[in-house]
Formats: structure tokens, C-alpha cells, sequence
């Protein structure tokens, strides 16, 4: 008799105590020896000594692998393997049938788990196609399963791919919630309408009646909310929390929208078995004063994705490199490293890229790169909506950044731009841009990835600001 195929896994896993152990040693390595970047599956291979897809799995905690392998890559970071860094590996687990709140009798059960949950997944996204974020999931999952996380924030810039990692991570652990919720803010829904909405899924539909009428105010359906929170493990995910922010404070809430807040701090602040998922471009300011490494409420900024992923993206979308001997031409990074680190890693740029070389370069990647236009179209519109609510302290920093075209220190900032700033002003615009992801900082150096400079030095140059001093050759975009 044949077995099932993929009924049994092989090897080992890490425990989340040696993921962390991991993680934390690779994260001290990209510091002292990577100028804090991250290293890229490329580079730990070569590190470790293993294939990529050998470290994906490695990192994922989900397939296993060979103990002398796991051993190989803690050497690596100069750790010892220990019998509490993993665990044999398990069947896979029975996946329970999804299903949205109109059909609220129907339920599943996690394998091995006595949890029933009901799941309404709103209006997410289809995530069945998913590149890369290995390690992000990976740390997610402990924060939330592991570290008991009651807040966390998933940030980054326009198109990095908040929403989809968002319903990958809550697919990932939704057997370990009885009730699992995703809705996004885009329309701006009321506040009350919200609550009310929640309170409705967590009760079962139980509430609304004459006997238990919903509560007629913000503060009561906090309350009535938190009782579910405490009672229940619940998973909420709330998407586009930046379209109830203020367009000319992006940290402040919207007129009328102020009970948003009150609700995050509610949730953050009280102690429950539920977990609340945010999902921004850039995080409240209040909760930044809240988080920590070791509190319950954390923030992931998310940043590019790695070469590989971005090369499946366009292999995905019919794009090629061309012939060996077209690629021999190129510059001694890959075409898709080349693309990967211009764009940032952006996944919606490089997505609105492929779909343009496909239409008008028959999928050849190489011949696009040679026409050196970089900036166009639907690309030029994500960043005029990232950039539209920028202070005009914020701007000058940017255009000062672009047209410099280089890295710059804090000290050489104050001394060039025009607008006399004290030295907390531009703390905090550099703070803000930063968190925006409009600027990065290696070492003490401030700079901005290609994409985003180019993009404001051609907006300087359109609007013939001429107070800052072009360097040479620096307005040709490639």
C-alpha cells in the first residue's frame, strides 16, 4: 500500500526559543558586520553554507530539516545547538474550513485543538499567490502565539505589502483563535458602526435585542467589546488604519474619528487574551511611547523584498533577463538585484514594472532597463500619495536629500537647508520621514533608496526650484 503522499515531515524544527535565538545572533551579525542591512537568503547562504530554499524552511519553524543542518546554521553565527533550540517535526496539522459570518452555523476545528472558531474575513485580499516574508512571519507568529503580543502594528510605505502579509499571518494562526476578524478602514467606517459590527460577530449575533440592545455610546461598546476580548480569544485585524489619520497630521486621527483611538489604547493598555493587528503607513504617535522588545505592544516596519522573490514576481508575469549573452552585457549585479534594490523592493512598484515590460517589451527585462525610465505613470502616482500630507519642513529636507545625492549627516543638514530649523525641529521631521519610509539612516548617515530620490529630485526639477545646488550628472534617472 502506498502511504499518503506529504502525510509525514522529516527532521527537525526550531522551537520558538531557538528562532529567537537565531534571530537575535543574525540580527547582531547584520549590525556589526552588514552596516545593520539585512542579509539577503543570498548572503546567508553563502554564510551558512546552505541553499536558500534549506534557510526559508530553517526560518519558517513549518518543514523540517536535518539536524546537522540546523547545527550548520547556528555554527555559522557562532551558536551551540541545543535540545530546547528544537523539536521533531509533526504530520501537518489538518487545516480547518474557512468560512465567512453569513454562514455562522458552520464551523472548524483545529487539529489536535479544542477551539471552534468563526472566521470573516471581510473583503481581504486573496493571498493564495505570496512572495517571500519568511522571517516577518516567522516573528509575528512568536510575538502574537508565543509572547502573548496584544497589540502589534505592521507599518511600511505605500505598496510594501501591509494588507497581504496581514491575511497570510492571520490564515497562518487562525486555529489559535476562537473568533477571527478582518476589516479594512479604507471607507472610513464610523467608529460606532465598527463596534457595533464586532460586538455583533463575538456574540454570535446575540446582542441587538430587546432583552441585551446595543450599547448607545463609544465608551459602553469598548466596554461590551473588551468583555468579548477577555472571555474569548479573538484575532481583529484592521487594515489602512493611515485613511482614519489626519491628512495634515499623519499621527493624529481625523475629526470625528478620535474614538479610534480610544479603542486601540483600550485594547493595547488592558490586559485580554485577544490580539489586535493594525496595519499603517505609519504608527499613532502614542504608541510608539507604549511598545517595546519585551512589552505587549510591538510595531514591524516592513521593508523590501529579497531578489529572489522579486525574480519569482516577474517570472510569474512572463518577464525574462534575455540570452546569456544580453545578460553578459549588464552591470555585475542580476537584472532582478538591480531592479530590487532601485525600487526598494517595493512589491506594488515592482508588480506596476513587470506589467509594463510584459505590455510593451514582450517580458524582456533587459531591453526596459536600457530605455533608463524608471519613474512613470502609476509609480509616479504611489509616491505623489505618499508625499501629498509631507509639512513643508519635510519637504525641503527630502528635496535637500534628492538634490544632494548622497548620504548626509544631521549636522550637515542644519548647516545647508535654507529654512532655519532648530535642532528639535529637525529631529523631528527626520523622525517622521524615517518612520514614513521616505528616509533610512545607516551608521549616522541619512539617505533615501533610488526610487524615492529620483522621484523628488524630478519633482525639484519640474517646479525649477533652483535654492539648492544641483550636483553634476545627478538629474539623470536610470
Amino acid at each position: 500500500m502506498n502511504p499518503q503522499k506529504g502525510s509525514r515531515r522529516r527532521g527537525v524544527i526550531q522551537t520558538l526559543q531557538g528562532l529567537k535565538k537565531l534571530q537575535d545572533a543574525k540580527s547582531e551579525a547584520e549590525s556589526r558586520d552588514n552596516f545593520d542591512k539585512r542579509y539577503t537568503f543570498e548572503t546567508l547562504s553563502f554564510r551558512t553554507g546552505l541553499d536558500s530554499d534549506t534557510l526559508r524552511k530553517v526560518f519558517a519553524c513549518e518543514v523540517g530539516v536535518d539536524k546537522s543542518t540546523l547545527r550548520q546554521c547556528y555554527t555559522a553565527f557562532n551558536l551551540q545547538l541545543e535540545t530546547s533550540d528544537y523539536q521533531l517535526s509533526q504530520p501537518d496539522a489538518a487545516i480547518s474550513t474557512q468560512h465567512l459570518i453569513e454562514n455562522p452555523q458552520s464551523s472548524s476545528v483545529a487539529a489536535g485543538s479544542a477551539i471552534q472558531n468563526r472566521i470573516d474575513w471581510g473583503a481581504a485580499p486573496d493571498v493564495s499567490v505570496f512572495y517571500g516574508r519568511t522571517e516577518e512571519l516567522a516573528i509575528l507568529k512568536h510575538w502574537i502565539l508565543a509572547e502573548g503580543c496584544r497589540l502589534v502594528t505592521i507599518v511600511g510605505m505605500v505598496g510594501m505589502g501591509k494588507t497581504s502579509l496581514s491575511v497570510k499571518l492571520a490564515q497562518q494562526i487562525q486555529n489559535e483563535f476562537e473568533f477571527v476578524i478582518w476589516r479594512s478602514l479604507r471607507n472610513t467606517p464610523p467608529i460606532q458602526d465598527l463596534l457595533a459590527e464586532l460586538i455583533l460577530f463575538f456574540s454570535n449575533q446575540q446582542e441587538n435585542t430587546e432583552v441585551s440592545p446595543l450599547p448607545d455610546t463609544i465608551d459602553r461598546s469598548i466596554l461590551r467589546l473588551m468583555e468579548y476580548l477577555k472571555k474569548h480569544r479573538c484575532l481583529l485585524i484592521l487594515d489602512n488604519v493611515e485613511s482614519i489619520l489626519s491628512n495634515t497630521n499623519g499621527t493624529a486621527y481625523r475629526s470625528g474619528y478620535e474614538g479610534y483611538g480610544q479603542l486601540f489604547r483600550c485594547l493595547g493598555d488592558s490586559l485580554h487574551q485577544s490580539c489586535l493587528i493594525l496595519t499603517a503607513r505609519e504608527k499613532p504617535t502614542w504608541l510608539a511611547h507604549k511598545e517595546g522588545q519585551t512589552l505587549p505592544l510591538r510595531s514591524l516596519k516592513l521593508t523590501g523584498l529579497q531578489p529572489t522573490d522579486v525574480k519569482a514576481i516577474f517570472q510569474s508575469k512572463g518577464c525574462y533577463c534575455g540570452s546569456p549573452v544580453e545578460c553578459s552585457r549588464c552591470e555585475s549585479l542580476p537584472l532582478c538585484s538591480r531592479l530590487t534594490n532601485y525600487y526598494g523592493g517595493n512589491p506594488l512598484l515592482l508588480n506596476l514594472v513587470s506589467a509594463s515590460i510584459c505590455n510593451l517589451f514582450d517580458g524582456g527585462i533587459l531591453e526596459f532597463v536600457n530605455q533608463n525610465i524608471a519613474i512613470f505613470g502609476k509609480i509616479s502616482q504611489v509616491f505623489e500619495q505618499q508625499l501629498k500630507c509631507l509639512s513643508e519642513e519635510e519637504k525641503e529636507a527630502i528635496e535637500w536629500l534628492a538634490i544632494n545625492g548622497k548620504p548626509a549627516s544631521f549636522a550637515e543638514m542644519r548647516s545647508h537647508l535654507l529654512r532655519s530649523l532648530s535642532p528639535q525641529k529637525l529631529l523631528g521631521v527626520l523622525e517622521s520621514l524615517q518612520e514614513r519610509s521616505l528616509i533610512e539612516k545607516k551608521a549616522e548617515l541619512f539617505f533615501m533608496q533610488p526610487v524615492v530620490m529620483d522621484y523628488v529630485a524630478h519633482q525639484v526639477a519640474a517646479a525649477n526650484i533652483t535654492q539648492f545646488p544641483v550636483k553634476d550628472g545627478f538629474l539623470s534617472v536610470g
